[in-house]
């Protein structure tokens, strides 16, 4: 079926003006697709962070779907917007300018934030199941709560990340070294140093200050529609616990936990992670 797959590059325009960058892969014959993927990148990444994914699952048949969010990648880097919520609402946009609709949405990192966020504000109705990848749901260390991340868990961490990403090259250098614990080709390793320059210090620290206090605990326990939550045992990022919490949290989540694998597990274990998604949007594909 992967020979009769094409692609589309274009932007879509928030309702602030702001272009964000898309690509689409699909089957040329419109009775031949199985159901959009919408996948959504985390901070610092970008679309081709999934160049290992898209087209396998569209081989599959599935209409797959790829943004930058603002201040990443190819998509527009304004001077405003640094907060989750406006990531949230960049989501609803896009959706509603393609004409998305009842997709499957694809969180991974940050991108999983912002699933909970568009949630919140925008609830349930257009989405038909969701795929959180390793993120626990609060960064910040709290009282009732010590499964927060490794690394950015109060302000004088945060404060450390804010300073790391003034030196973008070493950072991304260092961000790739805790985020993976399997090796990768030389060529997909240059793709995601290069998709890291793209970004802006400023633009990476403030919008990490919005991200990493949020407790999204109460929001989990709302959400209804059916839920996938894949994590690494080795994530370098959250332990498993603490990612584990948001399958636990969500009724009738189920949690897959990848041995082996660290944050950036859909780059460490591609086809596993291909599958299970494709299983659990279509049931009748989880004997492939």
């Amino acid at each position: 079926m992967s020979s009769e797959i094409y692609t589309v590059c274009g932007a879509v325009t928030t309702n602030d003006n702001v272009n964000l960058f898309y690509t689409k892969l699909a089957h040329v014959d419109p009775n031949a697709r199985r159901p959009p993927l919408v996948f959504i990148h985390g901070w610092s990444g970008s679309h081709r962070y999934f160049d290992l994914n898209l087209k396998p699952l569209a081989a599959l048949g599935f209409e797959v779907y790829a943004f930058d969010l603002r201040f990443h990648g190819a998509s527009d880097k304004p001077a405003w917007g640094f907060h989750v919520a406006r990531l949230a609402a960049d989501l609803r946009d896009f959706l509603t300018e393609l004409s998305i609709e009842r997709a499957t949405l694809i969180g991974t990192s940050l991108g999983a934030a912002i699933i909970w966020s568009y949630i919140e504000l925008f609830g349930e109705g257009s989405i038909s199941k969701v795929v959180f990848v390793d993120q626990a749901p609060s960064q910040w260390l709290m009282p009732d709560w010590n499964l927060g991340s490794k690394g950015i868990f109060d302000a004088s961490s945060l404060a450390n990340i804010q300073r790391a990403v003034e030196d973008l090259e070493s950072f991304a250098d260092g961000n790739a070294e805790c985020c993976l614990s399997k090796p990768l080709s030389e060529k997909m390793m240059a793709t995601l140093k290069v998709e890291t320059l793209r970004c802006q210090p400023l633009h990476l620290a403030k919008l990490m200050a919005d991200h990493a206090p949020i407790d999204w605990r109460p929001t989990l326990a709302k959400i209804r529609v059916p839920c996938l939550n894949i994590y690494g045992s080795d994530s370098g990022c959250f332990p498993p616990g603490g990612c584990a919490h948001v399958g636990e949290c969500i009724p009738g989540a189920r949690n897959l936990e990848l041995e082996g694998c660290n944050h950036w597990l859909y780059l460490e274990e591609p086809e596993r992670f291909n599958t299970s998604v494709a299983g659990f949007v279509c049931p009748e594909l989880e004997t492939l």
